[in-house]
């Protein structure tokens, strides 16, 4: 080569590296802004520290009565990396005030070079990859006399990944779990804190009684501040969804600061009232957690919703599903259909929305209208017209509730709003058809439990199962297989007793697709107890939810749905 070719060649390799440099610089800053946490240290190091986050509150779950503000906590943390090159210094409890609990965040992160979350922290914890430095830890808070609280990777459940144990409901509780196990063999006095920021779907991550002492939420933990999903609300505001989403947990709680720093006497006592004015919603059927569910039903029940009744005739199909409108079902055909399902010898699995007044406008008041008895006169036809109805009734009202949108003008409101307006259809269709079986219908997604109306006025559990994930995807094998959607929609569904009825599930694609589909969701119902039925949507989506989007078509044929009723093989 040339001396001007490699002088060239010379300023090609500069230019390459420069570039590469500024791409990665970039790349960096992006991630430095968008996840604090994950891009702030190139090297994850062991440390302990004073941690500056004052605990507001200290309160019973069952009783919020019991309560002190402001006590005296002392709180610190200690941060492991996966090697084994320190020891964790006594000065991490010397100097504690002496009338002061103590708070000690234990943080288990993973190797100590960026990226750390490719180093799994979770499951090595579980592997016992820190277990010396745990004993090591537990051996000294054994010595201290003050109560002590133990805190394991705390805001376990905010999405994002702003910390690498986040997001990983199942493998967090075993990592809990031995931890709780390690810290009790050495120093049982002291306290397991279960520590969620407070976050919608917080529940998938509970450990469970046997292993959880105290529990607590943070008033906007940094971890939540870069999403956008759910809005920020008013104090509060905040502090009434947050202890609500611990009403399954009869535990001591703390009530940390974060973005909120401050808890008034007076905004104290007004959750006070509210508990006791609310007994339906805080009371301790909500502790009792099954630790199985079985559906008992002598028979399953093989449901359609089928408008186009392609699927007539079809044999082992026991029951029919019917969606109307509360304020317009007269006008629309419903007691035609209605003597069809009773000529078809089939079971009512009912749908009762919401949605349009009777104008056929969006009612975006609807529940408060229901409340306030101005439906009252199409109720009462309406449960006239089903109290001879021969065969077994499924009520659900207004479904999806929880989904944090507007498609249904239920959705995206106060969590006490739709529980009440459930319990008061309820309450209702009970006086009036005894033996009426209650259906509560979330979609299933995160937060469900927020709308849970108590055990009282729930039969069932009903989930929706649609393959499709993400409106904007076309192509059908892109869709979620039945098994991995209800394995998460059923554990986000533990903390309550009902066995499972699945009132809507679908799949698009050409047919050959959705039959295989189909045969596989076969095998998962097989061979869970819990699931007492199921109940095929069979017809396309509303059109106008899906704004330019052709709406997904979830219909088979006959044969499909013969196929997939012969491979179920449930009495």
């Amino acid at each position: 080569m040339s001396k001007a070719g490699r002088k060239l060649w010379r300023r090609f390799i500069l230019l390459a590296l420069a570039f590469g440099l500024v791409i990665f610089s970039a790349l960096f800053l992006w991630a430095k802004v968008k996840y604090p946490s994950y891009a702030k240290d190139l090297y994850i190091s062991h440390k302990w520290g004073e941690r500056d986050q004052a605990v507001l509150l200290k309160t019973q779950i069952a009783d919020y009565s019991q309560y002190e503000l402001k006590p005296a906590f002392a709180h610190r943390y200690v941060q492991l990396n996966q090697s084994e090159d320190w020891q964790i210094p006594t000065a991490l409890i010397e100097d504690l005030p002496a009338q002061a609990s103590f708070i000690i965040d234990l943080e288990c992160w993973g190797s100590k070079y960026w990226p750390v979350y490719r180093s799994a922290p979770l499951t090595a914890v579980s592997e016992g990859v820190y277990d010396q430095k745990i004993i090591q830890l537990a051996e000294m808070l054994a010595t201290l006399k003050q109560e002590v609280y133990l805190n394991f990777n705390p805001q376990m459940e905010v999405p994002g990944r702003f910390y690498p144990w986040q997001e990983y409901p199942s493998v967090y509780i075993d990592a809990f779990r031995h931890v709780q196990a390690l810290v009790k063999s050495k120093a049982p006095q002291v306290k397991m804190l279960w520590s969620p920021a407070g976050y919608p779907g917080l529940e998938e991550y509970y450990p469970g009684s046997d292993y959880v002492d105290a529990l607590s939420i943070t008033l906007i933990a940094h971890s939540e501040i870069p999403l956008e999903v759910y809005p920020k609300m008013k104090l509060e505001d905040e502090v009434y969804r947050r202890l609500h989403r611990l009403r399954f947990f009869n535990h001591e709680c703390l009530v940390l600061a974060g973005q909120y720093d401050d808890l008034s006497p007076e905004l104290w006592q007004s959750q006070i009232s509210f508990q006791k004015a609310n007994p339906h919603l805080y009371n301790r059927q909500y502790f009792e957690h099954p630790e199985t569910k079985v559906a008992e039903d002598s028979l399953f029940h093989l449901g359609v919703y089928d408008p186009d009744r392609k699927l007539d005739g079809l044999a082992g199909i026991n029951a029919e599903h019917l969606f109307i409108n509360l304020a317009t079902y007269k006008k629309e055909g419903f007691f035609e259909e209605l003597e069809k399902v009773k000529r078809n010898g089939r079971e009512l699995i009912l749908t009762l929305e919401t949605i349009e007044d009777r104008n056929f406008e969006r009612d975006d008041q609807c529940l408060e209208k229901l409340l306030a008895g101005e439906y009252d006169s199409e109720l009462e036809e309406l449960l006239d017209s089903l109290q001879h109805f021969p065969r077994q009734i499924y009520l659900r009202f207004s479904q999806e509730m929880e989904i944090p949108i507007e498609r249904y003008p239920w959705q995206s409101k106060d969590p006490k709003l739709y529980i009440d307006a459930y319990r008061y259809l309820m309450l209702r269709a009970e006086k009036e058809i005894p033996g009426i079986l209650k259906v509560w219908g979330p979609a299933g997604d995160r937060g469900s439990l927020e709308w849970y109306p108590g055990s009282d006025q729930v039969d069932y559990i009903s989930i929706a199962i649609y393959g499709l994930p993400d409106k904007n995807i076309t192509d059908p094998t892109q869709q979620e297989q039945f098994a991995q959607i209800y394995r998460r929609k059923s554990w986000r569904m533990r903390q309550a007793p009902e066995p499972i009825f699945i009132t809507e599930f679908g799949v698009k694609g050409p047919e050959d697709f959705q039959e295989q589909w189909l045969l596989k969701a076969a095998e998962t119902i097989k061979s869970a107890e819990e699931i007492a039925g199921i109940n095929y949507f069979n017809m396309h989506d509303v059109p106008k939810a899906w704004g330019d989007i052709a709406p997904p078509d979830w219909s088979v044929e006959a044969q499909t749905y013969r196929n997939f009723i012969k491979a179920l093989d449930r009495p």
